[in-house]
């Protein structure tokens, strides 16, 4: 009779039991899947052999049909479990061109030699070599039948969470566990697999979501679409993106939808080195709406994060259990991050169909909101007309959920720049903060307040926190610009906004942000081309207008300054103008009577330029001694 397989291995500091399916190293039990241990137990049954990859899939996936990247992936998971250092294969060599060789002297152990520590070690680990199975049960790559139908988009991210959950898991487990760390991440956009048929919507709306799953622990803080949109070109290296993004790792995937069928790749990818942590492919056809929650509580699992009720009831809580909603609230998001006017207004609808769709939904309230108040600041679309609607879908979206962290930040502007309310705008902002401290919107809509209250160095901290956590979006860079200009940091505001110039040449805030600087320093001809280029590359929007005109009046050319201020009046004559614009140029000129009769109307409209500029921009320094401009700043609530 053939002898049976020795139980116990010892190579290096490690001792596998094949039997209790445990691996210690120094005595402590490693996290393994069951595929994973798989792996390692065939090549410590065959030290210093080479073994070709067919033969180990053979033995490894006896009854299943996979390709050599299932292996690549468990090999990569087992040198960094090992301690492989990058570049060096002291455990398991490559073999070019044939297969991989285990390189230790392998020692078997006699259950003599065991006794009865092993068993006891196996005993003490059962429970957790079972949850390591019920999480690997999550990560098979072939297609799952499932019953019911939802789009795959919404299904999709779960599996790629767990995926990346366990690889960071792996990754981050051999660190102090006394401490848990703040790791960072991006989710670099999903790029088609074919070019000419990418689905901007599809990809975009994959990033978001898995950016949203993701962000939900505090100990891992993760890049805002904002911050990553930028790489969609399908070149881009993910590693000189991580860099430049300032994360530890990066997600970086491709995708395609056929029918109903997704087809996806994806890697995480260590920035230090390069290092693949993780790569799966996926071809599936998913069609359960429920798996989102078990995803979820799974991948708090893999992470081992420790998280509060709240945190932990918000990673698993539907959106919504319509996939027809999602689908457009999808539809949604994408037309309003063009931030134009057009789009704007096209989000508005699907939103509004999401939500025709399923009343709690509290997210499409929540883009309904965002949507409706950014009109006002970016399209000079009269503020009674959006924000009351704006504030009523905010207040919707709290009453299904208070817990969203987004909406509060939005309140927190609504309240500052058409309320007037600065005592529930801070309340806002700290709530939005307190429910998520990584939420760059949450830290900008706080220094937005503190700006316009004339608490410049708080302003300047939290401008700064935001731009920390969200660091390549041109609006957080600008902002922060913005604040030291209004503390008379005007160097720095300019060495600050030029880099951001430089990663956005065409941003029209910054250019009016800079052409401000500029007009402070006498600069003006610098000013006015600045000024040029914003109107051109914001679509002619009246503030670029108005403070071309204010630049020419303080340059001493009055017949420029002048047609700048025909053309506001009108343009006020076929659609809403801003009174404060039309104000700011006739401040220029120096006709403050005028200035002020624009800036009571301006009052009276709830102009949201009034809250960011009234009482913190220096340009209306001449006029704070003037008792009905001092009226003004009562009526707001500033004195």
């Amino acid at each position: 009779m053939d002898e049976p397989e020795p139980h116990i291995y010892e190579f290096e500091g490690f001792r596998l039991d094949a039997a209790g399916r445990v691996l210690l190293r120094n005595g402590e039990p490693l996290p393994l899947t069951p595929k994973v241990f798989d792996t390692l137990l065939y090549f410590v049954r065959h030290p210093g052999r080479v073994l070709e990859k067919d033969d180990l899939m053979s033995a490894i996936w006896p009854d299943s049909f996979v390709t050599e990247n299932n292996l690549s992936q468990n090999i990569s998971t087992l040198r960094h479990l090992l301690g492989e250092r990058p570049g060096v294969n002291q455990y398991i060599v490559t073999v070019p061109g044939s297969g991989y060789r285990f390189a230790p002297d392998v020692r078997t152990v006699t259950e003599a030699e065991a006794g009865t520590e092993t068993g006891k070690g196996a005993s003490s680990d059962a429970d957790s070599g079972n949850a390591i199975t019920d999480i690997s049960t999550e990560l098979s790559p072939h297609p799952v039948k499932r019953k019911g139908s939802i789009p795959v988009s919404v299904l999709l991210v779960g599996l790629i969470a767990v995926s990346l959950s366990v690889a960071i898991y792996f990754g981050f487990r051999s660190r102090s566990t006394s401490v848990q760390p703040v790791r960072t991440i991006a989710v670099l956009p999903f790029k088609p697999l074919v070019i000419e048929n990418g689905d901007p919507e599809l990809e975009l709306g994959m990033t978001e979501t898995l950016i949203t799953r993701l962000s939900n622990s505090r100990a891992v803080i993760v890049r805002p679409l904002s911050s990553v949109r930028r790489y969609r070109g399908p070149e881009q290296d993910p590693q000189a993106a991580g860099r430049e993004l300032g994360v530890e790792f990066v997600v970086d995937g491709s995708i395609q939808r056929w029918g109903d069928r997704i087809r996806l790749t994806v890697r995480l990818i260590k920035v230090e080195d390069g290092e693949t942590l993780w790569a799966g492919p996926f071809d599936e056809k998913l069609t359960m709406f429920a798996v989102q929650d078990a995803i979820a509580e799974r991948v708090v699992d893999a992470l081992a994060l420790r998280l509060n009720s709240a945190e932990r009831r918000a990673l698993t809580k539907r959106d919504t259990e319509n996939p027809e909603a999602y689908e457009l609230y999808l539809k949604g998001r994408d037309s309003f991050r063009k931030l134009i006017e057009p789009e704007v207004r096209k989000s508005l609808r699907f939103f509004q169909q999401a939500i025709d769709l399923d009343p709690t939904y509290a997210q499409a309230y929540a883009g309904l909101a965002e949507a409706h108040h950014s009109l006002p600041i970016n399209s000079d679309v009269p503020p009674k007309d959006a924000f009351p609607q704006a504030k009523a879908a905010a207040s919707k979206a709290l009453e299904i959920d208070e817990s969203l962290a987004n909406v509060h930040a939005s309140l927190s502007m609504m309240k500052c720049w058409y309320d007037w309310d600065w005592t529930g705008s801070e309340l806002e902002a700290k709530q939005a903060i307190a429910l998520n401290p990584n939420l760059a919107e949450a830290h900008r809509a706080y220094a937005l307040l503190l700006s316009t209250l004339g608490r410049h160095q708080e302003a300047i901290r939290e401008g700064a926190r935001a731009k920390e956590l969200d660091p390549l979006s041109p609006i957080m860079r600008t902002l922060e610009s913005l604040f030291l200009y209004f503390d008379g940091r005007n160097d720095e505001a300019r060495e600050k906004l030029t880099k951001t110039l430089e990663l956005e040449p065409n941003f029209w805030i910054a250019l009016l942000t800079l052409a401000r600087v500029d007009i402070r320093q006498g600069k003006y001809a610098e000013a006015i081309a600045e000024l040029n280029k914003a109107r051109r590359t914001s679509g002619d929007n009246t503030q670029t207008i108005s403070m071309i005109g204010h630049t020419w009046a303080l340059a001493g050319h009055r017949a420029q300054a002048q047609a700048a201020l025909d053309e506001l009046k009108t343009l006020s004559t076929q659609r809403y103008v801003p009174p404060y614009n039309i104000a700011m140029v006739y401040n220029g000129l120096g006709e403050d009577n005028e200035a002020l009769l624009w800036l009571e109307r301006a009052v009276d409209s709830r102009d949201v330029l009034l809250a960011p500029f009234i009482k913190a921009d220096p340009s209306w320094s001449r006029l704070r001694a003037n008792p009905r401009f001092a009226a003004l700043l009562k009526r707001m609530n500033l004195e």
